[in-house]
């Protein structure tokens, strides 16, 4: 049997990637297989797999909307990519004070003293204590046991604050910590901070007890020391807003306003969750604590790119300008019941796919309001199982055209889907098709 090249094995797939990339994993795929039809599917399978992990736009159908693994906060990008003055100084013509609009713009926001951005929240923390460790000789961190959290990626809060080199000192139960408990620890370790740590991928419940910003900000003042918030979700929009459009649920989720009103000396959040935009940290408090933050050996390794700060500046003008309904996530969020089921309507008023619309909940995710749902229609779909699973894809894909193209959803909530990879079925003739799109199969019975 004649062996295959590695050029006919790269011209054996019309896939988009770099040729480059192909030659590599042909030579792989030869190295192991002689076979020359036994290397062609397994390239065009390795093709396949890596063509699907490229980042791309997708449409959200999961029913959450801050997702986590499809980028959290939807953003209208209009960043363009050109030049910007970043780093200068227009009025004098000479190098000027990164980000010294965006700062400013985020203090009148926020009411705060300073602010400053990092890349993410979890760098925020990491950064504040290992700044209070090193430029303020703090070897102590006071947390509720009740908040020793993990986020995203088994990244967990013992590990932040050991890398920093301090101690980690739990106070309280997991259930109930009380202001007795922290002022025990703030005695024995005079050198310490105090960490409150919103829980907003989780919730406690039943016989629980908490202490809350204001006692905090009491005993800090008490005993001198320096008390920092992480809230996580980053609420900052007015509840004028929230009881115009319905949203009482966010009324249990702590505002960063109101932290910084009542005396936290760093309160932290992320720029991707609630606030709306893009991936980031944004810490804001006193003065001489975000500045002691900004002016820290390592702080440039953890600062924002332009496309970042440009983006964080456009949200926040649209905040202040209370022109909140174009931030794409609370544009999102403020669909009612009825509007949401129209639009189902006006997708399938011209199809011929079988559904039903029932009555379902979507969540808001993205750690963010653990529990909490928001009641939305959910569309199911009823594909005959006898149907060739090459149209099953073809008519899917159409469906999912009309929701992107015609009426520009960010989310459709489809509960009881399931989803088959593009790369297990053999749909050549679909390939410049399902470069974008590839949830093709869903076998849903009413």
């Amino acid at each position: 049997m004649e062996n295959i090249s590695v050029n006919k094995l790269v011209e054996s797939t019309n896939s988009s990637l770099p040729r480059d990339i192909k030659i590599e994993f042909a030579k792989n795929i030869l190295s192991e297989i002689k076979n020359p039809e036994d290397a062609k599917k397994e390239f065009q399978k390795l093709i396949n797999k890596l063509s699907l992990k490229k980042q791309r736009e997708i449409i959200n159908a999961t029913g959450t909307v801050l997702h986590t693994n499809l980028g959290r906060s939807p953003v209208n990008m209009s960043f363009s990519g050109m030049y910007t003055n970043i780093e200068y100084d227009l009025t004098t013509a000479s190098r000027g004070n990164r980000n010294e609009y965006l700062t400013e713009s985020m203090k009148v926001l926020l009411n705060v003293e300073n602010v400053a951005f990092v890349n993410n929240n979890a760098s925020s923390l990491y950064l504040s204590l290992l700044c209070l460790a090193k430029k303020h000789s703090k070897d102590t961190v006071i947390v509720s046991r009740g908040e020793i959290i993990e986020i995203g990626g088994s990244y967990r809060l013992p590990d932040i604050i050991s890398e920093t080199g301090m101690n980690l000192i739990e106070v309280g139960t997991t259930n109930k910590t009380r202001l007795s408990d922290y002022e025990g620890a703030l005695r024995k370790y005079p050198n310490s901070v105090v960490l409150k740590v919103h829980r907003s991928n989780f919730s406690i419940s039943g016989f629980t007890e908490d202490v809350g910003i204001a006692e905090l900000v009491g005993l800090k003042n008490k005993y001198d020391t320096i008390l920092i918030h992480d809230l996580g979700s980053g609420l900052v929009i007015e509840d004028s807003f929230l009881s115009k459009h319905n949203l009482s649920i966010f009324e249990q989720e702590p505002r960063v306003q109101q932290s910084i009103k009542e005396g936290v000396d760093i309160v932290m959040f992320s720029g991707d969750k609630l606030f709306g935009s893009v991936q980031s940290g944004i810490l804001a408090g006193k003065n001489d604590l975000i500045n002691s933050i900004k002016n820290f050996s390592i702080f440039r390794t953890y600062r924002c790119s332009d496309i970042v700060l440009y983006e964080l500046q456009k949200t926040t003008e649209l905040y202040l300008q209370k022109n909140e309904e174009n931030i794409p996530f609370w544009n999102l969020l403020k669909k009612t019941y009825s509007e949401l089921e129209s639009r189902f309507e006006k997708i399938t008023e011209n199809s011929n796919i079988k559904h039903k619309i029932i009555n379902g909940e979507s969540l808001i995710g993205g750690g963010t309001l653990p529990n909490i749902t928001l009641s939305s229609p959910v569309m199911v779909l009823d594909v005959e199982e006898s149907e060739n699973t090459l149209m099953i894809g073809y008519k899917l894909f159409i469906f999912l055209i009309h929701i992107l193209v015609i009426l520009n959803l960010f989310v459709v909530t489809v509960k009881y889907m399931s989803l088959l990879f593009i790369s297990e079925l053999p749909l050549p003739q679909l390939s410049e098709i399902t470069k974008s799109f590839f949830f093709l199969r869903i076998f849903i019975p009413l």
